[in-house]
């Protein structure tokens, strides 16, 4: 296998960084044997400005230096790299040489079963069991987390990965959000009529805003569709006292939708291809009751002016960052954007329509004004949102004959509290003295990566918190298989921005199922059967449901409706239906 990767790296076509790390630093502890030294790929390589190789990280020197499992051996890892920008392409080349590290983090293209199926990964499932009780207990607790980890082979549950968890559902890196402060100066409280009042209590701070502002639902945020369509009134009276030219509330993807839910699911849950609903049976949501009610509360926003009116031409804009430049100017009320938009941290303090800016994050809205009864009052259930699983290991084929078992071994610990403190936050003071490195020291982290809380949660190093992210994975190990501490870590948040946050995941995502478990685990032929339909019916709903917001054919006309309906099921959207449904009965919870 030395032989492959040194001339991968002479073709200079898809090269690869080779660190070998010892189990015998400064830490102590003995040297690893050849069975116990393993080869690692990595997806992606370390930021080169606290260390070039990732043997330098101090948490990996702590752990190498101690020994694992009931015979209490030394563990090694040699680091596998390609160059950013090459991965896929160093993937693709290892496939095809048939040559692998031992482990291998993730798989780019290829789902589990067809890796095993291939005889590239190996069947864990007897390792697991065995030498892997803190995997094996995180599975048995979070059945959403063993859907995505367990597969049925030949009538046979088999493991075939370890994989990455999350201790509980991590924020999201977008969502809705809009501008507060406009609610404050153009808004009236909707029972009194009086003027809302609020501002910074500390200008240098983008998370000090409060005020009194109330919601025509009665709380202090925004829950239902008419809520929305109270701040865009707001929103239209702020642009035009502002002297905003081409103004609009907010903007949607270029489609007119977004297939795996968000705004689609507020109006009796569910998306406008497949999902899961509460009886467990798949359904289609293309020509629903609840797909009409959309479209015809879309059609209605853009006839008043809220609805962005380019729309459907910003084919090359992400949903999370639709017209960036207005939204990032301050000329947008409401619209789907990233953490680092909200509070005041886009005010860039040139006078222009983002000074004094606070953006507060929101959940997806309930709908109470369109369609029929069906469609209102639902929780939406189909969001974008996080999981609990992350990034698979495998073991390949190429460890065999190698000591299965302590590397096992070695891995579980991540699993635990202690392993995965280390893989999320990094070291203790002590572990750091211990580990031999200097890195803690020479960032301010003498004292470590965190203390403790009288709540018994673990607060994170002020160094960390105001690092942008780097310093904190060069002092972890979040490059190994384990579980990231969520719930049980205060990282330093004001109230407001973690309300925000938190607003984001306020309704779980338990009816979109495409791109989990269900799919990874499908037949090729299943697989080519609902994909073939699926690019058919989005191709036609891509291109005709803007007509349907526009203007251009009109939702709320039974025989447009019809039109759009007859058209879809001619795709023969029931055949994936059907498909789906067994899979979708084994692999979601």
């Amino acid at each position: 296998m030395r032989g492959l990767w040194k001339k991968m790296t002479a073709a200079a076509l898809c090269a690869v960084t080779a660190v070998s790390t010892a189990a015998c630093g400064a830490g102590g502890g003995s040297s690893a044997s050849a069975e116990n030294t393993y080869s690692v790929w990595l997806y992606s390589a370390q930021d080169a400005s606290y260390y070039t190789d990732y043997s330098e990280n101090p948490a990996l020197q702590y752990v190498q230096s101690k020994t694992w499992g009931s015979e209490e051996k030394a563990v090694a890892l040699e680091f596998l790299v390609p160059p950013s920008g090459s991965e896929q392409d160093n993937y693709q080349t290892m496939v095809a040489s048939g040559e692998y590290p031992d482990v291998l983090m993730g798989a780019i293209s290829d789902p589990a079963p067809i890796l095993y199926e291939n005889g590239i990964i190996m069947d864990l499932t007897d390792y697991v069991e065995e030498y892997m009780p803190n995997y094996t207990a995180f599975l048995e607790a979070h059945e959403d987390f063993r859907a995505n980890v367990v597969y049925e082979i030949d009538g046979e549950e088999k493991i075939l990965s370890i994989t990455a968890a999350n201790e509980d559902y991590p924020y999201y890196f977008c969502g809705p959000q809009y501008r507060r402060d406009w609610i404050v100066k153009y808004g009236t409280n909707p029972e009194t009529g009086e003027a809302f009042t609020g501002g910074y209590t500390d200008p240098e701070d983008p998370d000090s805003w409060e005020d009194d502002v109330v919601f025509p639902s009665g709380g202090t945020e925004p829950v239902y569709i008419s809520d929305w369509e109270w701040m865009f009134g707001i929103f239209t009276r702020a642009q035009a006292d502002l002297g905003i030219e081409d103004s609009y509330s907010m903007s949607v993807y270029y489609p007119g939708f977004s297939w795996s839910g968000g705004l689609c699911s507020s109006f009796g849950g569910g998306v406008p291809v497949w999902y899961k609903n509460t009886d467990g049976e798949v359904v289609f949501g293309g020509d629903s009751e609840q797909m009409r009610a959309y479209l015809e509360c879309l059609n209605t926003w853009y006839a008043n002016g809220w609805l962005d009116q380019e729309f459907n031409e910003r084919t090359s804009d992400s949903f999370y960052a639709i017209d960036d430049t207005s939204v990032r100017q301050g000329e947008v009320g409401l619209w789907v954007g990233s953490q680092g938009q909200l509070g005041g941290r886009m005010d860039l303090n040139d006078g222009g329509y983002t000074e004094g800016i606070c953006s507060y994050g929101c959940a997806w809205p309930i709908n109470d004004v369109y369609g029929t009864e069906e469609c209102k009052y639902v929780e939406p259930d189909c969001v974008p949102a996080t999981s609990l699983s992350g990034t698979p290991y495998f073991i390949t084929t190429a460890a065999e004959g190698k000591d299965i078992a302590t590397l096992c071994s070695f891995l579980d610990y991540f699993y635990s509290e202690e392993g995965a403190l280390i893989r999320t936050l990094g070291l203790s003071g002590e572990q750091a003295a211990e580990s031999g490195s200097s890195l803690y020291e020479e960032w301010g982290l003498a004292d470590g990566a965190y203390s403790v809380g009288d709540d018994g949660r673990y607060i994170k190093s002020d160094v960390l918190v105001s690092d942008s992210g780097n310093l904190q994975i060069a002092c972890n190990l979040e490059k190994l298989p384990g579980i990231t501490l969520i719930s049980s870590v205060d990282n330093g948040y004001a109230d407001t921005y973690e309300a925000s946050l938190a607003s984001w995941l306020k309704y779980k995502n338990t009816g979109f199922f495409q791109g989990s478990a269900v799919t990874n685990n499908m037949t090729n032929e299943d697989a080519g059967v609902c994909d073939d339909i699926r690019t058919r019916v989005l191709d036609y709903m891509t291109i005709h449901a803007p007509e349907m917001i526009t203007g251009a054919t009109d939702p709320f006309d039974d025989g447009d409706w019809n039109t759009w309906s007859t058209m879809l099921q001619k795709y023969n959207y029931q055949k994936a239906t059907e498909i789906y449904q067994p899979y979708a009965d084994q692999y979601t919870f």
